[in-house]
């Protein structure tokens, strides 16, 4: 039995030829899990709540907008891209931006986007 612990995301980057009775690969971690500190990571929050608030309007929904402007930024994009109702794509998208900021971008475009065909039209800049 291998028991797993989650300390740092990696990606597959070739699956060995193995006689062990479990998989091993050659890995590439995103070291910067190792070197980010959440707390101190600039993301464009006012952009974040934005299109937060028009995805939550546009699909009659509500927030507690007092915790949500209480939450630290890592807190805040995490929760939100863990909650967010987008297909197995995005989701893997989230989960492999390489640090806070980008995740956070991602997250502001594929909520654009979702908006964008949904004939929300919330000033964003989609061309």
């Amino acid at each position: 039995l291998i028991s797993l612990q989650g300390v740092c995301r990696f990606r597959i980057v070739q699956e060995l030829a193995a006689k062990a009775p479990f998989r091993q690969c050659k890995i590439m971690p995103f070291l910067a899990d190792l070197e980010e500190d959440p707390a101190a990571a600039e993301i464009d929050r006012p952009a974040l709540l934005k299109a937060f608030r028009a995805y939550l309007q546009a699909n009659d929904l509500e927030a507690d907008w007092e915790s949500v402007s209480r939450a630290e930024n890592a807190m805040l994009v995490n929760a939100l891209s863990m909650m967010a109702p987008y297909g197995p794509a995005e989701k893997q998208a989230l989960l492999e931006a390489a640090d806070l900021k980008t995740r956070a971008e991602t997250l502001i475009a594929i909520t654009e986007m979702a908006l964008a065909r949904e004939g929300e039209d919330f000033g964003s800049s989609l061309q």
